[in-house]
């Protein structure tokens, strides 16, 4: 064969060998750098921003400081943290060496609270923060068996809820009342219902971004002596609180005249008290605990009984007792004893052992219920039923001809 037809190719082979070579080559070396990266360390990533916060306390009173305070991480002194509540901000702080930081703001309303950094606005879990209405009370001087007037003063003045005054006594709760907060300021008329120790406990329901607040407080309505010719708040508590009890009371002033004594006697006759006309210790006592007088029969619903153990009168309707009063029956004891009824009645009538018998109501033979000087304590009569002058015409004008009667011992 030719020498000329055998060079070229051989010029072809040898430039594939030579790349052939190089891949080689190549792929010998993608190894060794891929091992070579793989041995190489990774680049630290940067540390996580956190902050903390806490609150001391997590309830207050408005107008009292709370403390928020937390860590910054990783530390570094002089950075802005800024403390937010309910979205607004309420207090920034800076860093100290260690991250920490702490601000005393004072709260306005609740809401939750959370500590936010400045420079790249990381922010902490939020804490809830409630913020109780500044409660005061004022009041005047407690009087047994009237209402005492309480001001319950608010602030912020922009509380627009409601106040109620719980009133405990002898461990029992005896009133509830209620009034409307207005302009910071709330008036209400809290019942003392007894003597001496009550507990009053005024509360206000979480409103207008504050939580519900409480004050209780203890007021003591202290008693006195009171007879013939006392006067002042006491005697209008006194028979005030005859009147609850359906003892018949001439008004209810601050005077005590011979018919308000009258009515004190009803009350300790039907009490089975010491028969003195005045008010002393063991009356006061009896009226903080005591319970209407129950009429001994229930029918009819209207009706008339004396009881002449106790010596007493009582108007009974709707078969409760309306009004009880002091009577004196017979002094021998011969005042008629059974059911009867109101035979007929007269204004006036004259009596065989002289005198005029006012509001006379007769219901057996001789024998009447009418007004007449003196009542006393005891049995004194000729045998009717002795009525003060003073409630002989309430009690006519409450009857009529034909009413039942009872009369026991």
């Amino acid at each position: 064969m030719p020498q000329q037809a055998v060079r070229p190719r051989s010029r072809r082979c040898r430039g594939l060998l030579a790349a052939a070579v190089l891949v080689a080559l190549w792929a010998s070396l993608v190894p060794t750098a891929a091992a070579a990266a793989s041995s190489s360390p990774a680049p630290a990533p940067s540390p996580l921003t956190t902050v903390t916060c806490a609150l001391a306390p997590a309830t207050v009173v408005y107008g009292a400081p709370v403390t928020v305070s937390g860590v910054v991480a990783p530390a570094v002194a002089g950075q802005a943290v800024e403390v937010v509540l309910a979205g607004a901000p309420a207090g920034t702080a800076l860093t100290d060496a260690s991250g920490a930081y702490s601000v005393a703001i004072t709260p306005p309303r609740s809401g939750d609270v959370v500590a936010r950094l400045v420079a790249d606005g990381t922010q902490s879990e939020a804490r809830h923060l409630v913020v109780k209405p500044k409660v005061t009370v004022t009041h005047g001087t407690p009087i047994p068996f009237l209402s005492l007037q309480y001001v319950v003063k608010v602030q912020p003045s922009t509380y627009g809820g409601a106040v109620t005054a719980v009133v405990v006594h002898n461990g029992a709760r005896v009133a509830t009342v209620r009034a409307a907060v207005r302009s910071g300021r709330a008036v209400l008329q809290v019942p003392l219902r007894g003597i001496d120790k009550f507990t009053v406990t005024v509360s206000l329901p979480a409103a207008d971004g504050l939580g519900a607040g409480s004050v209780a407080s203890t007021v003591r309505a202290k008693v006195a002596r009171i007879a013939t010719g006392s006067s002042g708040a006491r005697v209008r508590g006194l028979l005030t609180a005859l009147s609850r009890l359906k003892i018949r009371v001439p008004y209810v002033g601050t005077t005590f005249n011979s018919q308000c004594a009258d009515a004190v006697m009803a009350f300790q006759k039907a009490y089975r008290l010491p028969r003195t006309y005045v008010v002393d210790g063991d009356d006061w006592r009896k009226l903080d605990v005591a319970k209407s007088i129950k009429p001994r029969y229930s029918g009819p619903a209207t009706h008339i009984e004396v009881d002449k153990a106790r010596q007493i009168l009582m108007v009974v309707k709707n078969g409760a007792v309306y009004g009880l009063i002091a009577v004196s029956t017979g002094a021998t004891g011969n005042t008629p004893e059974g059911s009867f009824h109101i035979q007929q009645k007269h204004p006036y009538t004259t009596s065989g052992y002289g005198g005029i018998l006012f509001r006379t109501m007769g219901f057996v033979g001789d024998f009447a219920i009418h007004g007449y000087a003196p009542v006393p304590p005891y049995p004194a009569s000729h045998g009717c039923i002795r009525e003060p002058l003073w409630v002989a015409a309430w009690v006519y004008d409450r009857s009529f001809v034909g009413e039942q009667l009872y009369v026991y011992h």
